[in-house]
């Protein structure tokens, strides 16, 4: 992937008008295309051809060449020549969301057999029945002159919403449908107010489309785009296109015509899969045989909400998108991890012995950790435990790495590190498998689109094989939990790395005819692993972060940040954090060690790896982890911008505020207190206790908590290695306390009563 371009291979070039733009070339009589039949032409060349049938059983609520679908709430306008909206009408204010402005599309790519199809030879008819609150249109694609595929799409008016159900698929003989293009969904204008776009890219992008790049981004669910959700919004209105299918893909655009711009939202529902793309781990590879054109859905459902001003702050802005999905989310973070460090900890690689940690060298650090942090709690997971270190073995877990002290020793450190508050546990891994290792399967690999076994990523030189995971959860996946649990003495909490991450977002496709399964079947797989490990009280944490995910799994490794450019003038916002964060918990990957501070802003759960070369300090985790922690269960309410400066407010009046061209930070809690600046910190740790910290030394100065009230009563000490306190001499005046500081000193503070 192109990181500093990832829109590379999906952009679709929309510098000229729609009408005009490569979908929507005249058609070429007996030219073989791609299958995908643009339906606005082709029932103009109906007309020309046969008689079109675009009947209306009973009388649709609507007049000319219109359906409406009215509530109190909205009024929405449909075409009655084919399945497109036009226009929604938000009544509280008269504002307006446009809909597919050309009354174009949807476009349908089919096959025949493994071949493509002629597009003289298809004819699309639809037929419409409409009541007060729905809309249905029949489908029908007959290609030379025999049917070929049907299907419904059925467009309900639920309050807010606009459901569009893709239903009852028909193909005939050996026709199959592939997908289903659903273009225009909602539109925006430059000559309206404020009119911008919202992506989920890289945690969130906010796009001006008066000043942005005239193109389309095609994002499917992966590591950089969590969910398919968009945003479209001017002053008075703004739309949020959602769906609960995990295998469509979402189209965002900017478009100019005669001198406006447009930004619009356009959805591609899949029904098969006609290649696959994994695109890490090599090229793409097409389906040659029909019985591979893998089926990955027979319905699914998209909803278009209209809303004004729903936070109620006065404007209409991204974050009314956010807050209403958050909304409707009932996920709240695990409370496990809410005074948790989330430590991930590198023991050995294969092949290496120079950066091995052993499994007692492990207790040591946590017990020099403890003394300085009053035994703070961490949950620690395990890299490279197993066979000969990380990423061998799989899926076996029978064999504990004796270059790192075996079975006894390993045992030794998970039961030691408990009377230290850490939980020890591993870092494990359900979707690769290799040949050259014990429990190898061919039978729970995946097949791709032309029977071989699919390869994954090739690990320290190892090529690796991608598990079937609801077959492998079936046949054997389950044991593995139970096995797993049995022998060693892990609790609580357990990391399967990728389960959720990859190119693909934790999606997995199996091609093989005998036993298929797209990425919603392979995920009941992956949920019955989640749920045998629930079983026994311990807790699936996984890798990077995937919306459909949250609710099964306890917490995120990452949510990715990084600084790729989707369309000139965008704006990076917090767009996935605002959504989440009160839901789930996750870390944070950046671009680089520059955008530190925007793991702040972003809400990043307290996190550290570590590894030979890094050791979690006392002085990581009063700067980083400490803050971090305060900020975890919060819901995020309302988002400032000024210049540089970059300010989130939570629900109970916490703030933080960054700014990452300066590289400063600070955190204020809801009571008024400032608890971290600028890489120091003066946090409480249980009452009258506080812990302080700065990483570069000097002077600090912090308020004091207003309840203490005795300014004789507080002290300041040293920590010294062993965990003794060394009194420390401080100041005090107008209730702001300063002390000097030496480089990543830990300092305690204590008010005695």
């Amino acid at each position: 992937m192109n990181q500093n371009n990832p829109s590379l291979s999906r952009e679709r070039a929309l510098a000229i008008p729609k009408f005009l733009s490569c979908r929507a070339r005249p058609l070429l009589f007996n030219r073989i295309v791609p299958v995908r039949i643009l339906t606005s032409l082709m029932i103009m060349t109906q007309i020309l051809i046969t008689s079109l049938d675009l009947s209306a059983k009973g009388n649709p609520p609507g007049s000319g060449d219109s359906i409406i679908l009215e509530n109190e709430i909205l009024k929405v306008v449909l075409s009655k020549e084919r399945p497109v909206i036009l226009e929604y009408r938000f009544k509280e204010n008269d504002g307006v969301v446009m809909g597919e402005l050309w009354n174009s599309g949807p476009e349908i790519l089919f096959y025949r057999g493994a071949e493509t199809v002629m597009e003289t030879k298809t004819v699309i008819t639809y037929t419409v029945s409409a009541a007060a609150d729905n809309a249905i249109y029949h489908t029908l694609v007959t290609y030379d002159k025999k049917a070929a595929i049907e299907f419904d799409l059925i467009y309900a008016l639920r309050n807010n919403d606009v459901e569009i159900t893709f239903d009852n698929v028909n193909e005939h003989g050996d026709f199959y449908l592939i997908n289903i293009l659903l273009p225009g969904l909602m539109t925006v204008s430059s000559d309206e107010k404020h009119a911008s776009l919202v992506i989920p890219a890289d945690a969130g992008r906010l796009i001006d489309i008066e000043n942005a790049s005239l193109k389309s981004y095609e994002y499917e669910i992966d590591w950089l785009n969590p969910i398919l959700a968009g945003f479209a919004y001017n002053s008075k209105v703004i739309g949020i296109l959602d769906t609960e299918s995990i295998e469509n893909h979402t189209i965002v655009s900017v478009s100019g015509s005669r001198g406006k711009r447009y930004g619009s939202f356009s959805m591609l529902l899949i029904h098969r899969l006609n290649k696959y793309d994994l695109g890490e781990f090599g090229t793409v590879i097409s389906v040659t045989d029909p019985r591979c054109l893998l089926k990955v859905q027979d319905t699914c459902r998209l909803t278009i909400t209209i809303s004004g001003d729903y936070d109620r702050d006065g404007k209409i802005s991204w974050v009314d998108g956010t807050r209403l999905i958050g909304d409707r989310i009932p996920s709240i973070p695990d409370p496990y991890y809410k005074d948790m460090t989330f430590i991930r900890t590198f023991l050995d690689r294969k092949g290496g012995t120079e950066e091995e940690i052993t499994f007692d060298e492990v207790l040591e650090r946590i017990k020099e950790f403890a003394v300085q942090t009053d035994s703070s709690a961490c949950v620690m997971y395990l890299l490279g435990w197993q066979y000969t270190g990380h990423d061998t073995g799989y899926p076996s877990v029978k064999e504990v790495n004796k270059n790192l002290g075996g079975y006894e020793r390993l045992v030794n450190l998970i039961r030691e590190a408990r009377k230290y508050h850490v939980t020890v546990t591993f870092y494990d891994n359900y979707d690769d498998s290799y040949p050259n290792h014990p429990e190898w399967d061919p039978d729970v690999i995946c097949r791709d689109p032309q029977g071989n076994l699919m390869r994954g990523g090739a690990w320290d030189g190892e090529q690796s094989y991608l598990i079937s995971s609801y077959k492998y959860a079936v046949k054997s996946g389950l044991d593995r939990v139970r096995f797993t649990l049995n022998r060693y003495p892990v609790r609580d909490a357990y990391f399967i790395d990728v389960l959720a991450g990859g190119y693909n977002g934790g999606r997995k496709y199996d091609f093989n005819p005998e036993s298929p399964a797209g990425a919603i079947k392979n995920f009941e797989g992956k949920l019955m692993i989640i749920d045998e490990f629930n079983k026994h009280g311990v807790g699936v944490a996984t890798e990077d972060f995937t919306g459909y995910f949250v609710g099964h799994v306890v917490t995120f490794g990452d949510i990715i940040a990084f600084d790729n450019i989707y369309f000139k003038g965008e704006e990076q916002i917090p767009m996935i954090p605002f959504i989440y964060h009160g839901k789930t918990s996750f870390g944070m990957k950046t671009s680089s060690q520059s955008f530190y501070v925007r793991t702040f802003l972003y809400g990043q759960r307290a996190q550290k790896f570590t590894s030979y070369r890094s050791v979690f300090t006392p002085a990581d985790y009063i700067l980083d982890a400490l803050p971090k922690q305060k900020l975890y269960g919060k819901s995020m309410k309302t988002y400032e911008k000024q210049d540089e400066r970059e300010k989130v407010i939570y629900g109970d009046g916490t703030i933080v505020e960054v700014n990452v061209k300066t590289n400063e930070y600070s955190v204020t809690m809801g009571d008024g207190l400032v608890i971290a600046k600028n890489y120091t910190s003066f946090i409480p740790v249980r009452k009258n206790v506080f812990l302080a910290c700065s990483r570069d030394g000097g002077c600090i100065s912090y308020h004091i908590p207003d309840d203490w009230t005795d300014t004789g009563k507080i002290r300041v000490f040293d920590i010294s290695k062993d965990g003794s306190l060394v009194n420390h001499e401080s100041s005090l005046k107008d209730r702001i306390l300063e002390f000097s500081t030496l480089p990543g000193e830990p300092y305690k503070i204590i008010y005695s009563e």
